[in-house]
C-alpha cells in the first residue's frame, strides 16, 4: 500500500511538472533571441514551427509575416466548435485568437514576434468585440498560448541563435595582445 501512495504521488508530481509553463525570465530570454542566417530559410524554419501547431491563413516571405486562421476558444481556452462562419454556434464570452508572426530585422539578425489578434463574443451583439492583448479580463491561457507558440518558433530556430546573454550580439573578439619584448640579460653578479 505505501508503494500505491508513493507511486502516486510521484506520478501526481511528475504531471504538475509537465503542466507547469516557463518562467517570466526564460520568456523575457526567448522574446529577446535574436537569429542569424539567410532570411528565407529562417521564415521557412518559422512557417513550419507554426504549422505545427495551427493552421497558417497567409503568408509573406517578402514581407516576413505569417497569420494564422482564427480559432474560437471558451472562456476556459477550450476550442470552440463555432467558427466564423457559424457564429451563433459561438459561445457567450468565447474569445477569437489569432496570431500574427513577424521576423523583424536587427542589423545582421532577426527578431521572432508573436502578438495576438483578439476579439469576444458578446452575449446578443452581431458583432464580436476587439479585445487587447493587454486588457485585465483576459483569461491567463491568451498569453500562454502566445508564449508557447513564441517557444516553439524559438526550438526550431536554435541553431540560428545568436549565442549570447539575452539573446544579444556577442562582443566583438579582443584584440590579441602585443608579443612582450623580450628581458634584457641579467648583469652578472658582482664578486
Amino acid at each position: 500500500m505505501r508503494n500505491l501512495t508513493l507511486s502516486l504521488l510521484a506520478l501526481v508530481a511528475s504531471i504538475g511538472l509537465l503542466a507547469c509553463g516557463p518562467s517570466g525570465k526564460q520568456v523575457s530570454l526567448v522574446k529577446q533571441a535574436r537569429y542569424q542566417g539567410d532570411k528565407v530559410v529562417l521564415f521557412g524554419a518559422v512557417k513550419a514551427a507554426v504549422e505545427g501547431t495551427y493552421k497558417v491563413l497567409k503568408a509573406d516571405e517578402g514581407a516576413l509575416g505569417l497569420q494564422t486562421v482564427a480559432r474560437w476558444f471558451t472562456r476556459e481556452g477550450m476550442v470552440s466548435r463555432g467558427t466564423d462562419e457559424n457564429f451563433q454556434d459561438i459561445p457567450a464570452d468565447a474569445i477569437r485568437l489569432t496570431l500574427v508572426v513577424r521576423m523583424i530585422p536587427d542589423g545582421d539578425a532577426f527578431l521572432v514576434q508573436v502578438e495576438p489578434s483578439l476579439m469576444r463574443k458578446i452575449d446578443g451583439s452581431p458583432q464580436p468585440q476587439p479585445l487587447l492583448a493587454t486588457d485585465p479580463s483576459l483569461p491567463g491561457w491568451v498569453p500562454g498560448q502566445v508564449d508557447q507558440l513564441q517557444f516553439d518558433i524559438h526550438d526550431a530556430l536554435k541553431a540560428y541563435e545568436i549565442k549570447a546573454p539575452g539573446g544579444l550580439a556577442p562582443a566583438a573578439p579582443a584584440a590579441p595582445a602585443a608579443p612582450a619584448e623580450p628581458a634584457a640579460p641579467a648583469a652578472p653578479a658582482a664578486p
